[in-house]
């Protein structure tokens, strides 16, 4: 888009979820806004959420217990 500034939206967009990532208490609180962050930045097409299943599933099995 002509004379959108990106570094200035990529600035605003840090402003906006800081608070949020900086006000989550404890690691879980802060993967849930870390992941609605991505949610709201990355198109369901983009690798980064096949990488986060496959790792978060490979993790959960063996935290779980292969069931």
């Amino acid at each position: 888009m002509p004379g959108k500034d990106a570094a200035r939206s990529k600035r605003l967009q840090a402003e906006l979820w800081a608070p949020r990532i900086n006000g989550a208490e404890g690691y879980k609180a802060r993967v849930i806004v870390l992941v609605d962050m991505a949610r709201a930045r990355l198109p369901e097409s983009d690798p980064v959420w096949e990488a986060l299943d496959r790792q978060l599933g490979r993790y959960l099995k063996e935290a779980l217990g292969e069931r």
